[in-house]
């Protein structure tokens, strides 16, 4: 069963990052705010929901491993990042790279925090 629920939500996961990835120029903008909205997601789903709210194992792993697992993609953000290297558009590369790391941790960070402050206002214990 944990199958069908990861393969339910990774369908969902997927085309929403279709849709807000679409969006690139010459940089890609899209794929980077995905990172980085999943990035947050993942760790406030683990870190606050899970707590707070009365969710099943079953659907924070739907919810986490396929929804998050399918919106976010290190493998397009890697290509990505390769093109700019074969283009020797090395700055950009250089940023990208920058960007999505410090980026991913800053947001990462956020949703620790902001899972954390919200426990705390609901009277939850770590």
């Amino acid at each position: 069963m944990n199958y069908v629920v990861v393969a339910l939500f990774a369908f969902l996961g997927g085309g929403c990052r279709y849709l807000l990835s679409s969006w690139s120029t010459t940089f890609p903008w899209g794929t980077l705010v995905v990172n980085l909205i999943g990035c947050f997601v993942l760790v406030w789903l683990t870190q606050y929901l899970a707590y707070i709210l009365p969710l099943s194992e079953r659907f924070v792993l739907g919810a986490g491993t396929g929804f998050v697992g399918a919106f976010t993609t290190f493998s397009t953000f890697s290509l990505e990042t390769i093109n700019f290297v074969q283009t020797q558009q090395y700055w950009s590369a250089l940023l990208y790279v920058t960007l999505s790391v410090f980026g991913g941790l800053a947001c990462a960070s956020a949703g620790l925090l902001v899972g954390q402050l919200a426990r705390g206002k609901a009277g939850v214990r770590p």
